[in-house]
């Protein structure tokens, strides 16, 4: 088929191509930021307590000599930082000094594993083995020790769903804190043939709102850019072993379906695994058996107004091992979904329902200077279709820094109901230019399905040149007739959208104000035969206080072309037909900081045809860092001409923290429109480093809003005790 031959194409292209060496001018200006990586003999390494007593310390090169990023590019720190590198055949250590010249202002609230450290004094090492210069491991920790993971992915956005096997350790002292970090090198895929990696620190000091960074200094880039950070040498003589890793799985699973009189509770044994084999240092195959979900979090609960699917990010662990080796067409689909050709999520789902992945195999990493990732599962029957296969395939080359091309390849239809094939290309560029950056991300897909919907192409390019001050972005997608990816995500199918957005920043000085940004954008969505089905021109007023808190104004004149009615949550039908209309509204949000910190936002006034007010507000609660809580509640009070409705969506999280490696985290969602209860608590322990103990506890009721205390019916009840344990070969 058609996107068989193109893909087959793209990526014969890619492999002819023969690198002359993978590391080629990725360093960037950071490369004048050095270390030496200091070899470690055996019985030298430290003991990881936080404390900096260990001889080998004092014999380490350091880093030092930090610079400010926010609020004043380029100035010296308030506060000094040093950081010292080692390593022997298992492990990176890294060590900290964070100096504190007023301690009774150092900011610490957060104890739990990946919890919101952001609001506290934090730091940060960022680890670039292949000198990408675009993805990197994150690894990060506050003064209580709690520590955060993540994955960089094209200089754009942290996943903090990914987790890793990593001990650390910290001390507040009378000048500040200390920190010792053991980082396994078998957490990471790294070149096998080369010993200098990209590396970079940064570290926040709330009560400044200050950030720093060791090796990349431009304000422009953002706190997860890496394409100027600095250089580890020297790294070699890693032992991988046998280069296997087996999580294995235990797990018993308690359900009981209220809503069925005298149907008998079911009790499950369930054993599953997740093994990673390293072909190479660089090159992982990952094998998942009877996959576990079991601990993954409530996806937001939202209502839409709109006639258009929401999109929600993956959350399970599997699908985010490795995952920027998969993304494709940069800020083309992270900014905007419709019309991404590979969706994990679309994996283990059909037709609205959960289905059993019975297994999956995937490969990932780096061979021959080419970043590539091959993705086969398998789903369990439905009751309509057997079991399905699915694949996915990925490659591209990052020439330099600055330039990147890639090829994706998919196959299968999760619901059964289809086959489809997906191919394309892309090509991800950036390039500094008189003091900002001009940027690129483009791309050309094909799909192709059996039956009636046959093929389609789908392409566009997001182009962004950006300053401190100045922010200019063009956005253009078309998703022509035909273009179905099964394995993607498409909210908008048959369309063409342009947009235009613009930004000008002040930072004024000596002022009680950080910045304030004047916004201007301009959307449009036209069918496949150029008329007018959506437009949005709108401008906003925001800006933010020394102090973190921020806020904002704006308004949107907006255009609806609604061709076939739809209904809104609660019954109300809008109408076939043209509408335009205004939209005012504004934001208040408080410092994350802040023991309580709030936030509200509103919006009203014309929606097609009649009225709405929508209501947002937010609510934080960090009394200390063993509790903390979080309530969210949105309400949409709408009036049109064919009815009314009002919708309530609320939720709240608590955590109890017991210690940084023992967590007790309870969700609770509820809407008035659907009436339903969610109710999931999860007891967290890692006993010790790779070992888990997991407890979680789900209730599912139907509250309808009318009498909350006598139409309660509880659905089903589920309780889950699994134990994990990480083996290393």
């Amino acid at each position: 088929m058609r996107a068989t031959g193109l893909v087959v194409c793209a990526m014969s292209m890619l492999s002819a191509i023969t690198p002359t060496h993978a590391t080629t001018n990725n360093a960037g200006s950071g490369a004048e930021r050095t270390l030496d990586a200091y070899r470690l003999s055996d019985g030298e390494a430290p003991v990881i307590d936080g404390q900096l007593d260990d001889q080998v310390w004092s014999r380490v090169d350091v880093a030092e000599n930090f610079i400010q990023i926010d609020p004043n590019e380029g100035a010296a720190p308030s506060q000094p930082t040093r950081v010292w590198i080692a390593y022997d055949s298992q492990n990176l250590y890294v060590a900290w000094e964070i100096t504190e010249t007023r301690p009774g202002y150092l900011t610490a609230s957060v104890r739990e594993r990946d919890g919101n450290i952001g609001t506290d004094d934090w730091v940060r090492v960022f680890l670039d083995p292949f000198r990408s210069g675009r993805d990197s491991y994150n690894f990060e920790l506050n003064a209580y020790g709690s520590r955060f993971d993540g994955l960089v992915e094209n200089n754009l956005t942290e996943r903090g769903a990914w987790n890793a096997v990593w001990q650390a350790r910290t001390q507040i002292t009378p000048t500040g804190w200390t920190a010792e970090m053991a980082i396994p090198f078998r957490n990471m895929s790294y070149p096998s043939d080369g010993s200098d990696w990209g590396i970079d620190f940064s570290r926040v000091v709330q009560r400044e709102f200050e950030v720093h960074r060791w090796a990349q200094h431009d304000q422009i880039h953002g706190l997860n850019n890496l394409s100027n950070i600095g250089l580890l040498q020297g790294i070699e003589g890693i032992d991988r072993g046998r280069g296997l890793e087996v999580e294995a799985f235990a797990a018993s699973r308690y359900t009981h379906v209220w809503e069925i009189p005298g149907q008998e509770d079911d009790l499950v044994f369930d054993a599953s695994m997740n093994a990673y084999y390293k072909i190479t240092d660089a090159l992982t195959g990952t094998l998942t058996l009877n996959t576990d979900f079991s601990d993954t979090p409530l996806d937001p609960r939202i209502v839409s107004t709109s006639r258009f699917a929401t999109f929600f990010s993956e959350t399970r662990d599997f699908f985010l091992q490795d995952s920027a080796i998969f993304e494709f067409g940069g800020r083309a689909f992270t900014e905007d979904s419709n019309g991404r050709p590979f969706f994990s999520r679309r994996i283990g789902f059909a037709n609205g329902r959960v289905v059993d992945l019975v297994g999956g195999a995937k490969l990932s990493g780096r061979w021959a200077g080419h970043d590539i990732g091959a993705l086969v599962t398998q789903m369990g029957p439905t009751e309509n279709f057997g079991a399905q296969t699915l694949a996915t395939a990925r490659v591209s080359h990052p020439f330099t820094n600055d330039l990147k091309l890639g090829a994706i390849f998919t196959m299968g239809d999760p619901d059964g109901s289809s086959e489809n094939l997906l191919g394309g290309v892309d090509l991800q560029w950036a390039r500094p230019f008189d003091g900002g950056q001009w940027t690129a991300d483009t791309f050309f897909l094909l799909s192709d399905t059996d039956g009636e919907v046959g093929s389609g192409i789908a392409f566009g390019g997001w182009f962004r040149y950006v300053t401190d001050p100045l922010f200019l972005r063009l956005r253009v997608k078309h998703l022509e007739e035909g273009y179905n990816p099964q394995l993607g995500f498409v909210n908008r199918p048959n369309s063409r959208y342009y947009a235009l957005s613009g930004r000008r920043r002040w930072r004024p000085e000596n002022s009680f104000f950080r910045n304030i940004d004047l916004w201007q954008w301009n959307d449009f969505y036209f069918d496949l035969d150029n008329n007018l089905e959506s437009r949005e021109i709108g401008g906003s007023f925001e800006g933010s206080f020394v102090s973190s808190d921020n806020w904002g104004i704006f308004v949107a004149d907006i255009y609806e072309r609604v061709d076939d009615p739809f209904t809104l949550p609660g019954g109300p039908v809008v109408a076939a037909d043209e509408y335009r209309f205004f939209r005012v509204g504004g934001w208040l949000s408080g410092a994350d900081n802040r023991v309580i910190s709030p936030h509200f936002e509103v919006n009203c006034c014309a929606f097609f045809g009649g009225e709405r007010l929508g209501i947002g507000a937010n609510l934080q609660w960090r009394p200390g860092p063993v509790f903390s809580m979080e309530w969210n509640n949105s309400l949409n009070i709408i009036t049109i001409p064919s009815g009314d409705t009002d919708i309530y969506v609320t939720g709240m999280e608590g955590t109890v923290s017991f210690t940084p490696d023992m967590q007790l985290k309870t969700e609770v969602q509820w809407d008035n429109i659907s009436g339903n209860l969610n109710v999931f608590s999860r007891f967290v322990w890692e006993f010790s480093p790779g070992s888990e103990l997991f407890i979680g506890v789900g209730h599912n009721a139907d509250v309808p809003a009318r009498d909350f205390a006598n139409e309660f019916s509880s659905n089903v009840s589920t309780v889950t005790v699994r134990v994990s344990r990480t083996l290393n070969y």
